[in-house]
């Protein structure tokens, strides 16, 4: 019986079938003895009935070779497959403790373009890579694997190896530390996946190379020329060209010194000038100017050019420079203050572009027309009322032990380049600290600068006590024990207490901050004669902004109901709403003038939101807004998200 359950599983006989020939004990013997129709009951399919009819006549003959073939034939196929089985789980135990071992990075690579390190595109050779590394390796295992990704053969595209300074920095921009290992990157970022950065920079190309005049001996000639094989292309082309050929190197600080230099050697009749187009700002703009505003003249005979044509030549070679600065989401504050160490950043003719990094490495899409630097001084503000503030309403800079003369002269440079770019002022700092810094001297009233500056509830005892002295003693007395009084407040000396109270908190403890503030703000004195009338312009109300919309001058029933419902939001929010909106809308949480252009687009279901571009001050809303409850409820998510990327171009 049993050699025939065998064969009948070896035919992927049904189960059902099986056990109903072991509960009526059939045999093969019995089987040959059925007819067709006796058989059917058991065996529905005509193949397997005909199959089990020849197992029995052969085991009729031999049964007992056909019984020892089934067996060694099964036994087989169970050996094989636990063979198998065996097999994947050892390759699954090996495979998961190598995995174990090993841990995913990115490697990218970044060229330092003369201005910035920018980040190489795939087809430009670069790309971000992703790979498997041992969790033991340190920066050499990863500057070594990124050289061969990059620089196969020890060369690409852009030169060899040996022509660039080369490093690995991690997602911020920062040198590797030789000793750390991956996993320990891992554990001290937290980050599902870290990223690193191949960097280089062209050798050389902060050093300006100084050639002699053609007069020199033959030792500064063959000096000249080891020089000349380190400079740019364009370089030792005209230097070859020409015997009679001087390079002269003219400091400058800015666009109107060049001119005045460049005048002045061209009204030299000792010196013949002349410009050749190959090495303009346009065709060659790294190899004139680079980053120490040097700005490079070749002079040979200009025998028949006249003034007019010298004149056309020359703003090929005078165009400002452009400064980009860097963020990281999350590190504006700090990074805000690292980058107004620069002092040259507050000269306004030089352009400033502002690039925001996400934290996996990215650059935003968004490009910086104002927007992005709005968006940036606004969050910077933010941060610093909450770190370097005291004070409710009006703040109040405090003195910290890891901001010095450096930080302090930093913060006042970003107020003044706020001003000058975007006429914007950090008006929660109490009027009489910018009227101090900027005029020398106070003129608005101390008292109601105080009043702002303490709690409201300190405020409205404060206030109680000056109309009724006697109301509220207790509570004085602690407020006034608070603010270190050291005198018995009575009804005939409290108002003075009070200013002399308010004099120390807003001019002698910051003292030090408005003193490193003073020489940097004292050019906006004219600007900001009256503060006061500047903050009460910059301080966002509702009337300014339903103001500053513009909707198009024709629109449809559908369009005309959301913007009932935009003014209607307005109208209802708070002081702190009506900041956000302004920041969604124009980058700035403060009322700088702008106006706000609303389109409406047909988003709807999961793709409908309100969509703003700073940099322009557009907003668009969907037309598809069921009632005002629907609207308002998307407003209100987007505006308090406070999670906003620039991801429009």
């Amino acid at each position: 019986m049993e050699d025939l359950i065998l064969f009948l599983r070896e035919r992927n006989i049904p189960e059902s079938a099986i056990q109903r020939l072991q509960e009526d004990k059939i045999d093969t013997s019995v089987l040959l003895l059925m007819t067709d129709e006796q058989m059917r009951s058991f065996l529905p399919s005509y193949g397997d009935r005909l199959a089990v009819m020849g197992y029995c006549r052969r085991q009729e003959s031999e049964p007992t070779h056909r019984k020892s073939k089934l067996f060694e034939r099964l036994k087989s196929k169970l050996h094989k497959r636990q063979r198998t089985d065996n097999s994947e789980t050892d390759q699954q135990t090996t495979t998961k403790k190598t995995v174990q071992r090993q841990r995913k990075v990115e490697i990218g690579w970044m060229h330092h373009d003369g201005e910035g390190f920018v980040q190489m595109r795939t087809k430009k050779g670069g790309g971000t890579r992703k790979l498997s590394v041992p969790r033991d390796w340190k920066k050499k295992e990863l500057f070594e694997e990124a050289i061969l990704l990059f620089f196969q053969n020890g060369k690409n595209a852009h030169g060899t190896i040996s022509e660039f300074e080369v490093d690995l920095m991690n997602y911020q921009e920062m040198s590797l530390d030789e000793n750390s290992t991956v996993a320990e990157l891992y554990d001290a970022s937290k980050l599902t996946m870290i990223r690193f950065y191949l960097t280089t920079r062209k050798r050389g190309m902060d050093a300006v190379e100084e050639i002699s005049d053609t007069d020199a001996d033959t030792t500064e000639d063959t000096n000249n020329q080891d020089q000349n094989q380190n400079l740019p292309t364009s370089f030792s082309t005209i230097s070859q060209s020409s015997d009679a050929l001087d390079v002269i190197f003219v400091e400058s600080t800015g666009l109107s010194s060049v001119r005045d230099d460049v005048s002045h050697l061209h009204s030299m009749e000792d010196l013949n000038v002349t410009y050749d187009l190959n090495v303009s700002f346009q065709s060659s703009s790294a190899a004139l100017i680079d980053a120490s505003d040097v700005v490079t003249i070749f002079t040979e005979d200009i025998t028949g050019i006249d003034e007019q044509n010298l004149e056309d030549t020359l703003p090929l070679s005078l165009e400002p420079q452009k400064k980009i600065l860097v963020f990281h989401r999350g590190q504006i504050f700090s990074e805000f203050i690292a980058h107004f160490f620069d002092e040259s950043l507050t000269h306004m003719e030089n352009e400033v572009e502002v690039k925001l990094l996400l934290p996996n490495g990215q650059y935003e899409m968004g490009q910086d027309a104002g927007g992005v630097f709005r968006d940036c001084l606004s969050e910077f503000w933010h941060e610093f009322y909450e770190q370097c503030t005291l004070g409710n309403s009006f703040k109040v800079p405090f003195l910290r032990h890891d901001f010095g003369k450096e930080k302090w002269e930093s913060v006042g440079r970003i107020i003044y380049f706020g001003w000058q770019k975007e006429k914007y002022l950090p008006i929660k700092l109490a009027p009489v600290i910018l009227e101090q810094a900027i005029q020398g001297s106070v003129r608005s009233d101390l008292l109601n600068n105080f009043f702002k500056f303490v709690s409201e509830n300190e405020c409205a005892v404060l206030e109680n006590c000056r109309t009724d002295f006697y109301v509220n003693q207790e509570e004085l007395l602690d407020i006034m024990d608070n603010y270190s009084c050291r005198k018995i407040p009575t009804a005939e000396n409290f108002e003075q207490i009070l200013r002399e109270l308010a004099h120390k908190t807003f001019i002698q403890e910051p003292a030090y901050v408005l003193e490193q503030w003073a020489s940097i703000l004292e050019p906006l004195r004219r600007d900001l004669d009256e503060i006061e009338a500047v903050y009460t312009a910059l301080q966002p109300t509702v009337k300014k902004i339903v103001t500053s919309l513009k909707f198009p001058e024709e629109m449809n029933a559908n369009q005309k109901e959301i913007s009932k419902h935009l003014t209607t939001f307005l109208r209802q929010c708070d002081t702190k709403k009506q900041s956000l909106f302004l920041r969604f809308c124009t980058g700035s949480d403060l009322f700088i003038g702008k106006t706000i252009t609303i389109d409406f687009t047909d988003l709807k279901g999961f793709e409908r939101r309100p969509v703003a571009h700073t940099c322009g001050c557009f907003l668009r809303l969907s037309v598809h807004y069921d009632s005002y409850p629907d609207f308002r409820s998307e407003m209100n998510k987007i505006l308090e998200s406070n999670v906003w990327v620039m991801d429009i171009m």
